[in-house]
Formats: structure tokens, C-alpha cells, sequence
């Protein structure tokens, strides 16, 4: 993975070197180029806080997508052909022009054929990472930015050295109007591979990557085809393009509902009374009600406090997901053991911040204000009951005086 990484940067130092142009025509493309990234990547992320995957591989995949779009326009460059770049990296980039069906098609097979390339990678190193569908569309549309933002940054340069009217449209056809279309075409091989990860068999696992691959292969040249077209074939294409987001999207929130149910489903079998309480395990399955905990955290017991309690429910969601692959065989039993205990002391080392804390908290947490939580001293309850206690800080009945 770091060799692809160094490849990625070599990629684009030769690209940028290729091109040429000067320092301020990079600069104005790079910061077109930059524009709508920020956004998108706050969108993925917001998506992804379930269970937010390392920001290393989040990086690494955004790299591999930008050296995928560097070789790409190289080769077109090098080579004078359409026929294996998307028209925004072939030799005629930042030119709004038809591109003949052909172009088109080897175009998209080549792009998204070394993006699935770098998410096989993935697959094949680092399988436990990805989880479901959800981490699959979030690693390929990290993927997708990252070719996105090169393959910006090349028409734009070409589109400078035509002129400004020709950025102008560069910038209105790949920045405004269609800043979307290359992670979801990409992360349409991610929900293949999402599937692939989380499920034994070798055939389905090629069954599944293989209907993404033909998915966003046949999605890009649509859009690579689209270019200068009728307005109603763009009507239409920008119409199923809509359609797919809408169904990776829901695919998405399927998958995180699955995630939550497993939450719901393995603490009240394993947690312990320090760890887990019946109240904790229904605050670790809200999404509202883990943002309430943080910030309950943060506001009674400081910084340090709150990354506890983050730290607490990353673990219990990491937990889950281990306690599903080894159900699906995918772990060993004796790794998941290791794990699961290794998990369990670091949950119970966030409790304890706030159960040792020295003076006592005043407030309960919000989401057990009646009921028993590990997060209070002094309380224990096994997970998965439901038992209703008396407010704690009623006092005890006092001892009848003696005779």
C-alpha cells in the first residue's frame, strides 16, 4: 500500500511536469479543482460516523484515485488517443466535445478498472476494514474524489491555455453540474465489494465485484457519452444518475440499520455489568443519542472525558462487527476471543473515568435518568434487562431506632 502511495505521488508530480503551464494556471485549476471537495468529503464522512473508518486508509484510497487519474492523462497524453481516457483526461480535455461511443467505453473501462483495482487491494489486505456495504461505498467514493479532483485539475489546465470561456464551461460541466458522478460510479463497484467482504464464497464474491464493475462501467459511459448530446439524452442520463445515488444512499442507511441491530443484539448476550447496562446499550444504538452522550461528556467531565466516551461507543461498534464476522466464520474464534476481551477492558477503562471521577458527577446521563447506567458508581445491572430503580439520589430509608 505505501508502494501505491509513492506511486500516486510520482503520478502526479509527472503530470504536473507534463502539462506545465506555470505556477498560476496550476494554482487557478487546483483551486477549481479543490472546490467541491470539502463538501463532498464532509457528506461521506457524516454518513460514515457510525463507524468512521482510519483516516490513513480514508487518505491512502483518496491517493490511489488521484494516481489512477494521473497515469490515465498521462497515457492519453503520451499516447494521442481516446480510447483508453474519459474525455476530461484524453487529448482533447477541457474541450467540450462529442465523444464517439468507443472512446467512450474504453475510456470508462480503463478509469474504472484501475479505481476497482485499488479497492480489490483493499479487499484483499485489509478485509477486516470494511464491514458491509456502507464501508465499501465510503472507500470508493474516497477513491472517486481523488480521481475526480485530478481529472479537474487536467481539463482545467487544458481549458486556460484555450481560454477563459472554455475554463469557464470546464469548470460549469465538471464542478457544478456533474462534481458527483465519479465516486458514484466508483462506488458502485464498493457496494460489490461491501458485499464481497462480508460473505464467504469465492464465486459470489466475483459475482458481486464483477455487477459493479459492468455497473459503473456501463454509468460512466453514459456520462462520458453524454457530452454534447440531445438535452433530452442529458435530461435522462442526469435522471438515472439521480435514480443510482438515491438507491447507493439507501443502501447506505440499510446497511447502518444492520449494524445497529447487531449493537442491539450481541450486548445483551456478553456485556458485562460495568461495561453495559440495558440503558447504555439503547444509547450505543441511537445515533442521537451517542451525539447526546459526547456532549453530556465533554460538558460535565472535560475533553478528556468526551474522546472517553467516543472511544466507548467506536469499541462497542467495532465489537458488533467483530462478533458478526466471526459468526459469518470470517474471524477465528480464538482472534475474536482476544478481541473480544481486549475490547471489553477498554470499555470498561472509559467507564471508569467517569466512575471514578473524584468529585462524583452531579448529573446523570441524559439517557438514564431513571434507570441504572455503568457510567454512574455504584450502579450495576446485567445488559439486556430492564429493571427500573429508584432515582439514586433519593436517600435510603431510615433504620427503625432500636427497642
Amino acid at each position: 500500500m505505501i508502494i501505491l502511495a509513492a506511486c500516486c505521488l510520482i503520478a502526479l508530480i509527472a503530470l504536473i511536469a507534463v502539462v506545465g503551464g506555470g505556477p498560476v494556471p496550476t494554482l487557478i485549476g487546483l483551486v477549481l479543482a479543490v472546490l467541491p471537495v470539502p463538501l463532498l468529503l464532509a457528506a461521506v464522512l457524516w454518513l460514515d460516523r457510525l463507524e468512521p473508518e482510519p483516516p490513513s486508509l480514508l487518505t491512502l484510497m483518496f491517493a490511489a484515485g488521484a494516481g489512477a487519474a494521473a497515469l490515465i492523462a498521462l497515457a492519453g497524453y503520451l499516447l494521442g488517443t481516446r480510447l483508453v481516457a474519459p474525455p476530461e483526461l484524453g487529448p482533447e480535455a477541457g474541450r467540450l466535445v462529442s465523444t464517439p461511443l468507443a472512446a467512450a467505453i474504453g475510456g470508462a473501462v480503463v478509469a474504472e478498472s484501475l479505481k476497482g483495482g485499488a479497492l480489490l487491494g483493499l479487499l484483499r489486505f485489509r478485509r477486516a476494514e470494511i464491514d458491509g456495504i456502507q464501508d465499501g461505498v465510503v472507500y470508493a467514493t474516497l477513491t472517486g474524489l481523488g480521481f475526480a479532483l485530478i481529472s479537474n485539475l487536467y481539463a482545467y489546465l487544458h481549458a486556460e491555455h484555450i481560454g477563459l470561456s472554455a475554463l469557464a464551461s470546464a469548470f460549469i460541466w465538471r464542478g457544478i453540474v456533474g462534481p458527483l458522478w465519479d465516486p458514484v460510479f466508483t462506488s458502485v463497484i464498493g457496494v460489490g465489494v461491501g458485499y464481497a467482504a462480508i460473505h464467504r464464497g469465492r464465486r459470489r464474491a466475483l459475482w458481486a465485484i464483477g455487477a459493479g464493475w459492468v455497473g459503473a462501467v456501463a454509468l460512466h459511459t453514459l456520462w462520458n457519452n453524454s457530452v454534447k448530446a440531445a438535452p433530452g439524452r442529458i435530461v435522462t442520463v442526469y435522471l438515472l444518475l439521480i435514480v443510482v445515488l438515491g438507491l447507493l444512499l439507501g443502501a447506505m442507511v440499510a446497511d447502518r440499520h444492520r449494524i445497529v441491530r447487531m449493537i442491539a443484539g450481541c450486548f445483551p448476550v456478553f456485556a458485562e455489568a460495568d461495561v453495559a447496562t440495558a440503558s447504555d446499550v439503547e444509547m450505543l444504538v441511537s445515533l442521537p443519542a451517542r451525539r447526546q452522550a459526547r456532549q453530556w461528556a465533554r460538558l460535565h467531565a472535560g475533553g478528556p472525558a468526551g474522546r472517553s466516551m467516543t472511544g466507548y461507543q467506536l469499541t462497542a461498534t467495532e465489537l458488533a462487527l467483530a462478533t458478526d464476522r466471526c459468526d459469518r466464520d470470517l474471524m477465528p474464534g480464538d482472534e475474536f476471543a482476544d478481541f473480544r476481551g481486549d475490547s471489553l477492558a477498554r470499555m470498561r477503562a472509559a467507564v471508569s473515568v467517569f466512575r471514578d471521577r473524584r468529585p462524583p458527577l452531579r448529573q446523570r446521563p441524559p439517557w438514564a435518568q431513571r434507570t441504572l447506567s455503568a457510567f454512574v458508581a455504584g450502579e450495576s445491572s446485567p445488559a439486556g434487562t430492564h429493571a427500573a430503580s429508584e432515582h439514586p439520589a433519593d436517600p435510603p430509608p431510615a433504620p427503625e431506632p432500636p427497642a
